[in-house]
């Protein structure tokens, strides 16, 4: 009883909160929506029944298009008109929401964040743009460095759980894939300013363009910069904390339908700057990354029964670290990395209940890091580079109350030997309003070039590092009736070869290992509740029980980071069909670790008006306690920050 003393006084708090609001929107649902009508919900309810509005479309969990409320594993999805909503500004931010996720800031608005799911490292989670894979072979750090902006994301899903036979190496806890706006079904655009406390203002600006009947274009360009704010200092005094930041992000993207099928080009490209004061040692950093992405795809119905998508991408990402802000020549790390890959999978119809996918895929990544040392140029992690080819498949069931898929994949890479991921899932929708779901994989994961390579006055890698190898599995139920939904998963995952950042203790040094094995166990709670007018509630719990065999007198360095509870909430108010009004709230616990991070609350709230005519407005506060607070172990978060947003739309 003891254990579960402290989430549910925060689920408490959370609930007192955010049902001073009537109503509200579920962080993250099973539903979607239309890009063409970002302010439409995917659903309806009619007299208490939940009518879904949406056709068939590629989301996660498996190769096979299908609508959202045939899927069989779990998973969760941030609606278009949620991302709206949100006070969160970043992807990073709008995730904090989903049960099971957990994003550790170092700083708001996505500027660097580590990003975990079910209690794994951040190196163990896959992100995927439009479905292609972004993650950093450098690190994991940047895998949320994406180079889009809140106003370009339609919607954030979200696959805990085992993702290697899908997607590739990495994805133990869970894969996330951030979903990109189409064109508009017709001209128009979008442009706001922002301005707010900590030196904040930002600019943001959107256009569709209709190229003929069949072809659509969209083009964006997003700036934030803030001055940063105070933290504590150990003499009780409070001073700058070398967190300022300046970033740019731009998109463009065209989709044509022709005659034979429907071709999607996508680019997109960043710019940041900012302080990074204690972020990976206790030196006043600076950090700068770019990040350029580009893809295409062409999806064509070859029969009634076959169809054929052949897939491309490229990209570039720059990492430039300066150990001390004041002084680059002393120490700087300057990492260049470039990943680009081809697939062709296919879809074979086999009867009306059965589909199978098939997929051949050829991948290459590298680095070229090279740094300076005392003013004189040196080799930082190198130059180092993995060819790789898979092949995949996938059987899927997706008609009557039983579905089911099984797949499996085999991944060829430079330098390992090759290896087989499988997975299986089934669900049984018991009635119209209870579904039963369970699945089970393989997963592994690469040793990071950081891993085996990097060195500094603090940390060692190791090059002679083995793959973290393990499997999982979860099962779950989930209920919904009318407006009502919920669920409750239990999930368990092994892993051997466990990739840690260790040290002695009391030893200064940390140095990369691999862990004998670890064991994580958890459960995750959520229940939602919407109304036809806008209004809604929902609460999310995870609970997180990890066992980690560090070497006796060891210590590590990245255990700490994860949580044992995480309590959240959102609640969306309509005011009016021009005005909403969301309240967030997170309680996080951890097991260990300084006493502004091992437990704390955070309550956010947005003010939105959408004007008929066009114009727009929206307030946004975060920290409504002003809290002292850390996401990672000696990073402060800011207090209470207001920004406010003026906008119009044509």
């Amino acid at each position: 009883m003891s254990a579960l003393r402290c989430p549910i006084k925060g689920a408490a708090v959370l609930a007192a909160l955010l049902l001073f609001a009537p109503g509200g929107a579920h962080g993250q649902s099973s539903g979607a929506v239309s890009d063409s009508m970002p302010s439409t919900p995917g659903f309806l309810v009619v007299a208490g029944d939940t009518l879904w509005l949406v056709e068939p479309l590629e989301v996660l969990g498996s190769r096979v298009p299908v609508a959202l409320p045939g899927v069989v594993r779990t998973m969760s999805v941030i609606t278009t008109a949620e991302v709206e909503r949100a006070p969160g500004r970043s992807a990073g931010e709008l995730l904090q929401s989903v049960p099971g996720v957990v994003v550790s800031q170092r700083q708001q608005y996505g500027v660097q964040s580590d990003l975990t799911l079910r209690g794994s490292t951040f190196d163990q989670v896959e992100v995927l743009l439009n479905g292609f894979s972004v993650g950093d072979p450098q690190t994991g750090h940047h895998a949320l460095d994406l180079p889009v902006g809140k106003g370009d994301i339609s919607r954030l899903e979200v696959l805990p759980g085992h993702g290697s036979s899908l997607y590739g190496a990495g994805a133990f806890g869970g894969t996330v894939n951030v979903v990109t706006r189409r064109p508009a079904e017709r001209s128009g655009g979008r442009t706001t300013m922002t301005g707010g406390d900590n030196g904040i203002w930002g600019v943001e600006g959107a256009a569709d363009l209709r190229l003929g009947k069949n072809t659509g274009s969209r083009f964006s360009l997003e700036h934030f910069r803030t001055d940063g704010y105070e933290v504590d200092q150990p003499d009780g005094s409070r001073a700058w904390g070398g967190n300022d930041a300046d970033t740019w992000s731009g998109t463009g993207r065209v989709v044509h339908q022709g005659a034979g099928g429907e071709w999607d080009f996508f680019g997109a490209a960043s710019d940041r700057q900012y302080g990074a004061l204690d972020f990976y040692a206790p030196f006043p950093s600076y950090e700068k990354t770019k990040s350029t992405f580009v893809s295409a795809l062409y999806r064509t119905d070859v029969s009634d029964r076959i169809t054929l998508e052949p897939r491309a991408f490229f990209r570039r990402h720059r990492d430039e670290f300066i150990l001390l802000r004041d002084n680059p020549a002393a120490y700087t790390n300057d990492h260049v990395t470039r990943k680009t890959g081809g697939e062709l999978r296919g879809l074979l119809k086999m009867n009306a209940n059965h589909t199978l996918a098939v997929a051949g895929e050829a991948a290459y990544e590298d680095i070229d890091s090279r740094g300076l040392r005392g003013g004189v140029g040196a080799e930082a992690l190198g130059s180092h580079l993995r060819r790789r080819l898979s092949l995949a498949a996938e059987l899927n069931r997706h008609g009557g109350p039983v579905r089911w898929q099984a797949g499996g994949r085999v991944d060829r890479q430079t330098g390992y030997q090759a290896s087989f991921s499988g997975s299986g899932a089934v669900s049984y929708e018991a009635s119209h309003a209870m579904t039963w779901r369970a699945s089970a994989g393989t997963v592994y994961r690469l040793p990071t070039f950081t891993d085996l390579y990097y060195r500094d006055p603090a940390n060692i890698g190791n090059p002679n590092l083995v793959p973290e190898t393990g499997w999982t599995w979860d099962t779950g139920l989930e209920l919904a009736g009318g407006p009502w939904s919920g669920r409750v998963t239990y999930y368990e995952r092994y892993e051997e070869d466990r990739i840690e950042w260790a040290r002695a203790v009391g030893d200064a040094l940390w140095q990369v290992m691999n862990i004998a094995e670890g064991t994580t166990r958890g459960f995750e709670l959520a229940a939602a509740w919407r109304h036809a007018a806008g209004h809604g509630l929902g609460l999310g719990w995870s609970r997180i029980d990890q066992e980690s065999n560090l070497p006796a007198g060891f210590e590590g360095k990245y255990t700490l980071l994860v949580p044992r509870h995480v309590v959240t909430g959102q609640a969306v108010l309509a005011v009016h069909r021009n005005l909403h009004w969301t309240l967030s709230g997170r309680f996080v616990e951890h097991n260990a670790g300084p006493v502004d991070f091992r437990s704390f609350l955070v309550v956010d709230s947005r003010i939105d008006w959408h004007g008929d005519a066009g114009w727009l407005a929206g307030f946004a506060g975060t920290n409504l306690a002003d809290r002292r607070y850390e996401e990672v172990p000696g990073v402060q978060m800011p207090g209470t920050v207001f920004t406010a947003t003026v906008g119009y739309e044509f």
